[in-house]
């Protein structure tokens, strides 16, 4: 920590706006205020209804996450143990990888969490007042409508012009950002794909006897993926795994 504190204490500090308080974000803030600058965010929504499914979190970004200070016990994440793939019909097991090792094997455990847990951690290590570095300033309902990449400034839609030494964009799919820097309009392109996400309360599925049996005997400690095995072109499949403590 004695480090830590000396090598904030060394830094010029800038004035940095971060465009975006979605998990990239919040990664952003935190890593830039625990390295001794001074960090705006600007957020379109108001967080009033936050919503998301489940994140499984690889060990290279786990030991991102570490190195911020990310508490996973109070993100109530879930070590996934294994990866399994069973017939979409049957059940039966096709394959198992073992991962109940994976912090020797690649220096992190993996964990499932839910996104709004995962979010809350980061806000907390973005604004706390303990933590490394002055806390970073958050606005909500706050919506980017224009960036100006020569001035270093951001315009909202009350006409108010906010600039900065640097400015990031994490303005995710429709970034003002990312168009003013690159000067192209940026549309996203449909990959063809999509997925359907959604979440259950264990102790509400128990209450099925069928559903208790396969969650006690049958599902594995981690990602279960059910395999539609008889369309392999269009990989139609389901994934199962838990996400909170």
């Amino acid at each position: 920590m004695a480090a830590a504190a000396q090598k904030v204490q060394d830094v010029q500090p800038l004035k940095i706006i971060v465009v975006g308080a979605g998990i990239a974000g919040l990664c952003t803030a935190v890593a830039l205020r625990q390295a001794g600058h001074n960090v705006e965010i600007f957020e379109k929504s108001k967080f009033a209804t936050e919503v998301g499914a489940a994140l499984a979190l690889s060990p290279n970004g786990v030991l991102v996450l570490k190195s911020l200070g990310f508490d996973f016990e109070r993100a109530r994440a879930r070590q996934m143990t294994c990866w399994e793939t069973v017939h979409g019909d049957t059940l039966e097991r096709i394959n198992k990888t073992d991962l109940s090792n994976a912090e020797e094997r690649f220096g992190a455990k993996l964990y499932a969490v839910h996104r709004i847990d995962l979010h809350k951690e980061l806000l907390r290590l973005a604004l706390d007042d303990e933590g490394e570095g002055m806390p970073a300033i958050l606005h909500l309902g706050s919506p980017v409508v224009k960036a100006n990449v020569e001035e270093g400034s951001i315009e909202l839609p009350d006409g108010s012009v906010h600039s900065a030494d640097l400015i990031v964009g994490c303005d995710g799919l429709h970034s003002v950002l990312r168009s003013a820097a690159l000067e192209l309009e940026g549309e996203p392109t449909s990959s063809g794909l999509s997925a359907f996400r959604f979440l259950a309360n264990t102790a509400e599925l128990k209450k099925d006897a069928s559903i208790r049996k396969a969650l006690e005997e049958w599902k594995a400690p981690g990602a279960t993926i059910l395999a539609d095995t008889t369309d392999k072109v269009n990989e139609r499949h389901a994934v199962w795994y838990d996400c909170q403590e």
